[in-house]
């Protein structure tokens, strides 16, 4: 009986879930590159290109209540 190889399971796990991943995530990045690229086009054509807002948050060094 062989023994169990953790290394090779992890690598095939790892593999899986990657897959898993791309294929479910992949439609969604191309659909808002799509998207970002018509509001750049629709903001170009109304003349409202603007930049994008800038939040800052200020630290605290006292802890949070």
């Amino acid at each position: 009986m062989k023994s169990f190889d953790g290394e090779a399971f992890g690598k095939e796990v790892v593999a899986v879930v990657r897959d898993y991943v791309e294929r479910n995530l992949s439609p969604l990045a191309a659909r808002v590159e799509q998207l970002e690229s018509r509001l750049v086009l629709l903001e170009a054509q109304a003349g409202t290109t603007k930049s994008r807002p800038v939040i800052r948050v200020a630290a605290r060094s006292e802890p949070s209540t």
